[in-house]
Order: structure tokens, then C-alpha cells, then sequence
């Protein structure tokens, strides 16, 4: 390529190039929607602008019965009783559960009253309640 000497020749060599890099962008860009367009046809799933598949639908689970609730809630209560202020992580781990796995139990004990809790969140602390201090001896 040479140099140009005028402006109309500078011109028409910078119309050029650009013209011929507009013409590799297209072409790249078409070679993109090509190979994306044989991957989603060849994986069996539609993309729907999704870069994997979508997660499979889990199956129900099995309710727990009253009897299980009530056997590890008290599991819980005595847990609670003997490590005052402990989080539910711990207690958690402490019963091989999960926390997922604790909350309806504690729910109950918090609205029998038996269990209070100080905090919100991953802070939140848990202390048995205090029953009869609050009463008269009588």
C-alpha cells in the first residue's frame, strides 16, 4: 500500500479499511450466531438467553409428623437449656441437622413461651425462658 498524496486519496484508503473491517465484524458476527444457533439445537435444551440448562425440579419431600416435630423440639429445648446463648448453627451442628431443619421446631418453643431469643439474623441468640421468676411464691 502506498502513501496517498491528497486528501481525496487519504480519504478513500481510510473508507476503504473501514469498509473492509465492517466486512470481517459481520462476518464474525455471523459465524457466532451460527455456531451458537448448531450448539442449542444439538444440546436438546432452548436457551431462552440462559448460558446453562435450567436446574431440574426437586421432588416433594415427605412432611415430618407431629411426633418428629415434637421429639426435636425437645431435643432443642435441652439443647437450648444446656448452652444458653448458643446460635442455631450450633445447635445445628450439635444435632446433625440442618438450620433449615431447626426453625419450625423453634417456632414452637418461641410461642410456648419456653424459649426467648435476643438479636435478629445470624446474630440471633437463644436462652431458655424464664417461667416462674417473674411470679409470686404463693
Amino acid at each position: 500500500m502506498t502513501s496517498p498524496k491528497t486528501t481525496e486519496q487519504l480519504s478513500a484508503a481510510i473508507e476503504s479499511l473501514v469498509a473492509s473491517y465492517i466486512n470481517e465484524v459481520r462476518s464474525a458476527a455471523s459465524e457466532a450466531v451460527e455456531r451458537a444457533l448448531r450448539q442449542s439445537v444439538v444440546s436438546g435444551w432452548p436457551t431462552n438467553g440462559r448460558s446453562k440448562p435450567p436446574a431440574p425440579k426437586r421432588a416433594a419431600t415427605q412432611r415430618r409428623s407431629t411426633e418428629e416435630l415434637g421429639e426435636l423440639g425437645e431435643r432443642l429445648y435441652e439443647l437450648v437449656r444446656a448452652q444458653p446463648g448458643a446460635s442455631m448453627v450450633t445447635f445445628a451442628d450439635a444435632l446433625g441437622v440442618s438450620v433449615r431443619t431447626l426453625q419450625r421446631p423453634m417456632a414452637r418453643l418461641k410461642a410456648q413461651e419456653r424459649v426467648r431469643s435476643v438479636g435478629q439474623r445470624n446474630l440471633m441468640r437463644y436462652y431458655p425462658a424464664a417461667v416462674g421468676a417473674a411470679a409470686s411464691p404463693g
